[in-house]
């Protein structure tokens, strides 16, 4: 492994649409603009002005059609009146997905942060259209916010399948995060074990394939000086195992990179992907190779 140029971001985009779900993000995206000592750029889109309905006779003044972005703008000031640190407004009209995207790349923001579209019962998730729309379209790292942002990211975990996508967002964790260790889980299956006559036996050679894969994709990966990441390779499915992994150790960031060669970091963003992303228990990053 070779010295990586460690630079940490220098602007951060939060998206909001004013609901509680959006306080978490905004935390976070707070908690890492002060860490890294980066600008925070708050970024609101209205999607359609509403119509008012007319009722015979003057309104009253209350209900008289006002400017949507400068109410906007005004809550947007409301919401960061106790944060400790200047932050810009942005308020935009369009497509919430494009729009976002695009003034990540117009501001030079080195990071995305946006919250769930929805927290349902029994720990299920829904990244909602936006977030989607995002995930597929955005060069810029999005953080998907699940949990309150008490203390800074402690226990990381970066899913792998060797792939150059998966190194870029190992790579990247390491930039981000320089004084954080790294764990790095790769999930391998054994296809027809149920064919192999001695099942034991079939499934360590490939976890030894496995292994030799690692330290293969390890040598080709640019760190900084000093950064080992701990392995973890196991038999079994990357959702079901990085769920289980964050819970028993109580993770509070997964890492993902897309457009890599299996289904979990495809560009599409596949069903396997969104699997994780709606089952893990903490923030997820999702980092899209260039």
């Amino acid at each position: 492994m070779t010295d990586a140029t460690v630079r940490a971001p220098r602007r951060i985009l939060l998206a909001t649409d004013f609901s509680a779900r959006c306080d978490r993000a905004l935390d976070r995206a707070a908690l890492l603009a002060a860490g890294w000592d980066a600008e925070l750029i708050v970024l609101h889109v209205l999607e359609e002005e509403r119509a008012i309905s007319r009722e015979p006779g003057p309104l009253p003044s209350w209900r008289r059609p006002v400017d949507p972005q400068r109410v906007a703008e005004r809550q947007l000031r409301a919401d960061l009146a106790d944060l400790p640190r200047q932050t810009t407004v942005v308020v935009e009209s369009g497509v919430p997905d494009e729009v976002i995207a695009g003034v990540a790349q117009s501001h030079g923001c080195d990071l995305i942060v946006v919250g769930l579209a929805r927290d349902e019962p029994l720990g299920r998730f829904s990244l909602g259209g936006t977030v989607n729309g995002l995930l597929r379209q955005s060069t810029v790292p999005v953080l998907i916010v699940k949990s309150r942002a008490r203390a800074p990211y402690h226990d990381i975990v970066v899913a792998v399948d060797f792939s150059d996508s998966a190194r870029h967002a190992l790579e990247t964790a390491a930039r981000l995060f320089e004084d954080r260790e790294l764990t790095v889980l790769h999930a391998y299956s054994t296809p027809l074990e149920g064919l192999a006559t001695d099942p034991a036996t079939y499934r360590r050679d490939y976890r030894n394939v496995a292994v030799a894969d690692y330290e293969a994709f390890m040598q080709g990966t640019r760190l900084p000086a000093g950064r080992t990441p701990r392995p973890l390779i196991e038999w079994g499915t990357p959702a079901h195992l990085l769920r289980d992994y964050a819970e028993h150790r109580n993770t509070d960031l997964v890492v993902l990179g897309t457009h890599g060669r299996s289904a979990v970091f495809d560009l599409l963003l596949g069903s396997v992907a969104r699997e994780i992303l709606s089952q893990v228990p903490c923030d997820a990053l999702v980092v899209r190779r260039r």
